[in-house]
Parts: C-alpha cells; structure tokens; sequence
C-alpha cells in the first residue's frame, strides 16, 4: 500500500451542495397528503372501520396541520350530510312541578341535537364547548340545551389537541366514555349541583383524532396507559424522503401547489433547486427535507416581502436566507470577531505538536441561531501510570457522551499500537479557552489525533480542522452540523486570507448531509480550500502526517517516513531506558 494523495481524499467542488432532479411541475393540484403516504394510509382505514372511534397522529405543527387534514376527510366523505342524531323537548315546569325532558331521533336537520357538520377542528376548546350545557334562566327558571360540538358531528369525526386534554384531562375522561359506550350522558358542570331535573342519555357515535407532538403523546399516554389499546396510531411526518427523482417531484408539485393555493409567491424552477438545497441543511440529509405547511408559508412569504417579487429565482431565496442569518448573527459575528482579534487563540497556519483544530456547534439559548466555531485542542504526554486526563470532564465541564469519546480515543490508540493494558504515558486533553459545558463524541477523532501527536512528537498542520467521531476499532463515524463546522472554520480562514493550504477533515459518512455555501463551494473551485473524507483513523493520519499510522506490507520506510506506531515505540523505549537508569543511579548513589 502507498500513502493516499491529498487529490485522491478530497471533495470536488460538486460534492458540496446537492441539485434537485426536476425539470418542471407535472401537477400543480398536488397537495399536502401526497406526501403523507402513511398517515393516509392510517386515516383511510380509520374511516372505512367503524369499530374504531379514536386515531392518535403525532404531528409538530398542529395549527397547519389541523385544517389541512380536516380538507382531506372531508374529500374522502360522501358529500351530502347523513341526517343523524336526536331532538330533545323540553317542557317546562312550574311552581308545581319539575321540568321534563324526552328525548327521540331527529327527523330533520333544524333539529336541536341532530347533527351539522361531517368534520371539524377543535384545538383549544372547553367542557361546554365540547359536551354542550344545561342552562336555567334565572328569572323564569326555564331550561335550555345547547349541543356540544360531539353532537354536532354525531356519526362524523372531530380533531382535538392533546396538549388541550393534558391541561383539562377530564375532558379527556368524559370523552373516552362517550368512544367507548357510544352514548352520551348529561352531568352538572359544577361538583355539588345536580342538574335542574332527569336529562335522558342519547346514542351518539363519534370519531375523534387527536394530534400532538411527541412529547405531548408521551405525557398523555403516562396518564392513560391503556390509550393504544383504544386507539390506531401513525404519524404526520415532517419530514419527506427525496431519495427519488419521482419524490423530488411530489415535492416540487406540493411546493407549487401550495404556493397557488393560497395566492403566494411561486418559486421558479432554479427556486425550488435553491430552496430544496437551504431546507436539507436542517434536516442534515439530502433524501429528507422538510415539509412543514408552516415554515413553507413563512418562506414564501417572507422572500416575498423582501425583494418584491411574485416569481421568487434562486437569488431571491439566497438573499432571504443571508438577511435572516445577518438578523440572527450577532452573537456569531461577536465569537468570530473573538478569534480574529486573538481573544479566542485559535491558529490557521503552522504546524504545533499536540495541538489541533477540531469543529463544534454552538448554540445559545434564547436564540434560533446555530453556528460552527474552531475549537483547539492541546495534548501533553508525560511518560508515567497511565492515566489519560480529559480536563472538560474531570472539571465537569463536558458531558457523559464526551467523556465517552475520549476514553474510547485512548483505547483505540492503545489497540492499535498494541500497548499494554498498563499504559506507559499520562497524558492531559484540554479544549483550550472553553469556558462552558461541551458535549458528543464529534471530537474523538481529533482527540485520537492530537494524542497521537505528542506521544509522537510529530507536529500538526493548524490548516486543517477536523471532525469525526470514532470506534474501539478506528472506524470514522458520522457527526451533526457538518455544514455549519466547515463554514465556520472557512469562514476564519478567509478573513484571515486563504492559502490554499486550509480544509477540513470530515467523515465519509456525511457527505449525504453537505449542502454548503457560494462561498466555500467557489474557494473549493479555485483551489484555495479544500475538504477531504476519511473513512478511518489510518486514512486521517495519513493526511495530517503525510505518514502511515502503523507498519504497512510491501512499503520501504526510511528515516523521514516511519509510521506513527514505531516512532511512538521508539520515543516509549527511550523514556523506559532513561527512566531505567535513573532508579539505577539513585539506588546506587542514595544516602544511607
């Protein structure tokens, strides 16, 4: 085997940002459900089964998704409304007598319980909205009933809110009885006053959606474990798969369709291209983008609103999504701004033994803005019991999952070079001038790296950035915001002036999540930056040493090119010996 080139690990500038596979809109009727096969699937089945009263979709954005849904249950009904439920007379009383209530089917639709509507939504609602009222006059004493929206939708289906029933869960306990006899009784809204006289029940079939986020789901099902023993459940993703040309073209139709539906801006053909390439940076993957009603509205609207424009091009989506990251960058601009001025030392150029660039995800709280920042790294070795310090954990400034990757940084190493199980090093890692808590195992791979470094004593290029999280075995794994990592170390090297020497070194794992900016994707082009993959710790090392990390077959090594593994032994050796003869020379020479 020969060293990999640099050339053969690298990106091309192609690689860096995905394009969608679409040429024009085929069908701009297409609506939100095309791209909800499951939950289709599910709603079908819970209409056409009338053994089944209740259906429990998870769904983030209730308020779009509410309505919309309601749309297509009522597309999927008989148009015309079957006449159902009851018509209650009431005769009132007197000073002599109670009043009393009969009950019996409704024979038209004026009828005072018979049902109104087939569908509806109801997510904020309240016990006399929901399951009607007994009034009393307060002069007369007269009694009134007044149907609650269940008897408006007898023998139709009603979508609620599972974050309404967790504030007033006895609605909830109410309605479950209804699902489960199909009868609905009256009861007094208040503890300790029965109702002003005998209200006979009536038979009442319903169908009742509920919708909430999967918090929310969680919390309700702690207090009804028995809810999917009554209840089929699916979900209203958020998400949609692109992973086809035919589904990058559902969602170009969905896109177009939604745009015309409600009278929005229309993205051209490079605008869909453009605005499929910013959405997939959040959803950090190329086959899944994001569908939500909600934030698609907000970003026609607000594209609109900016350049003034009713068919919204590629340049339009580019400048609303660099005004909303100027708006929300202040906090990105004051760290950047840290680093340029060498309050935060973070160096680009040179070569350091034991030091390295590895990349983070910031975030602040109170603050929709993430961002990539540098991070240095430094390790000192001393040759002594063994113990590998890592100073963020140990200080209890770093997670349990960061604390992972470091330990299994260390094992990897020792496994690889075969040490023994009594390590003959103390080493400390200490992500420098890092004043709050640090988090995941992205670092592992530049913790494996910087350790190999000063056990080595070979320096590292503070061109090159690096990020990855690793295995017992050396196997690079993937890691979150790669996108933000490299543009935020791009953008330190390009204000501080591109050498061509820079780049970053991610896994090949995440090259599905790369949707990167103009500008790193241009200095990519040029020659002036460069990204490299790696699909193990041989293959980083290989880049970063311009050597082998251990002994390969069929390779003459000389002097300037010996692996990693035997200048390590070698520099162990010596410390052993010197250390050797030093306890010789002190048990000899000790003072009696």
């Amino acid at each position: 085997m020969i060293l990999s080139s640099l050339s053969e690990q690298a990106l091309s500038w192609q690689d860096l940002r995905p394009n969608l596979a679409v040429d024009a809109v085929n069908d701009p009727n297409a609506d939100f459900f095309a791209l909800q096969p499951r939950a289709v699937c599910a709603v079908q089945q819970f209409l056409q089964n009338n053994h089944r009263t209740l259906l429990v979709l998870k769904a983030d954005d209730q308020s779009e998704y509410a309505p919309l849904l309601a749309d297509y249950i009522r597309s999927q009904q008989a148009q015309d409304l079957v006449l159902s439920g009851v018509r209650y007379v009431v005769e009132q009383g007197d000073s002599f007598s109670f009043p009393t209530v009969s009950v019996e089917p409704a024979q038209s639709y004026e009828d005072n319980f018979a049902a109104t509507q087939s569908v509806a939504t109801a997510l904020h609602t309240d016990h006399t909205r929901l399951f009607g009222a007994v009034r009393v006059h307060p002069g007369s004493q007269d009694i009134q009933l007044h149907p609650g929206l269940v008897h408006q939708l007898n023998n139709g289906v009603l979508i609620l809110s599972v974050e309404t029933l967790l504030a007033q869960f006895d609605l909830w306990i109410r309605l479950k009885h209804i699902l489960t006899t199909k009868t609905f009784d009256w009861y007094a809204l208040h503890p300790y006053k029965a109702l002003p006289c005998d209200i006979p029940s009536c038979p009442l079939s319903l169908k009742v959606i509920l919708l909430g986020n999967r918090t929310e789901l969680a919390m309700f099902e702690e207090l009804d474990e028995g809810l999917y023993s009554l209840a089929d459940y699916a979900e209203i993703d958020s998400y949609f798969s692109v992973e086809s040309a035919q589904k990058q073209q559902q969602w170009a139709n969905f896109v177009v369709g939604y745009a015309r539906a409600r009278q929005l801006a229309q993205p051209t053909p490079d605008g869909l291209n453009r605005l499929y390439q910013l959405l997939v940076r959040e959803s950090e993957d190329r086959d899944l983008i994001n569908v939500s009603p909600l934030k698609l509205k907000e970003i026609l609207t607000d594209t609109a609103a900016l350049t003034a424009k009713s068919e919204l091009s590629a340049v339009d989506f580019e400048q609303y999504f660099h005004a909303k990251s100027q708006q929300q960058g202040f906090l990105r601009e004051q760290t950047y701004a840290d680093i340029l001025r060498e309050q935060v030392y973070v160096a680009t150029e040179g070569e350091i033994v034991g030091q390295i660039n590895g990349l983070s995800v910031i975030e602040y709280p109170g603050t929709p803005l993430s961002f990539g920042e540098p991070s240095r790294i430094s390790c000192i070795v001393q040759f002594g019991d063994g113990e590998v310090v890592d100073v963020e954990r140990k200080n209890e400034l770093a997670g349990n999952i960061h604390g992972k990757g470091i330990m299994i940084a260390e094992v990897c190493l020792a496994n690889i070079l075969d040490f023994p199980s009594q390590l003959p090093f103390s080493a400390s890692i200490v992500f420098e001038q890092s004043y709050s808590e640090i988090d995941g195992d992205s670092a592992s791979l530049a913790s494996f790296c910087v350790l190999a470094s000063a056990l080595s004593d070979l320096p590292l290029p503070q061109s090159v950035a690096i990020t990855g999280a690793i295995d017992q075995f050396g196997l690079v794994h993937s890691v979150g915001g790669v996108n933000d990592k490299i543009e935020g170390f791009f953008t330190i090297c390009e204000r501080r002036g591109l050498s061509g020497e820079q780049g970053v070194i991610i896994p090949s794992t995440v090259v599905s999540q790369l949707s990167l900016s103009e500008a790193v994707i241009s200095a990519v082009k040029n020659g002036q930056f460069s990204i490299w993959t790696v699909d193990d710790v041989y293959q980083a090392c290989e880049i970063l040493f311009k050597r082998h990390l251990t002994e390969e077959e069929n390779v003459t090594y000389t002097e300037e090119n010996q692996p990693l593994s035997r200048v390590i032994s070698r520099r162990i050796e010596l410390r052993a010996e010197q250390q050797q003869r030093i306890g010789l020379w002190d048990l000899l020479f000790r003072k009696r």
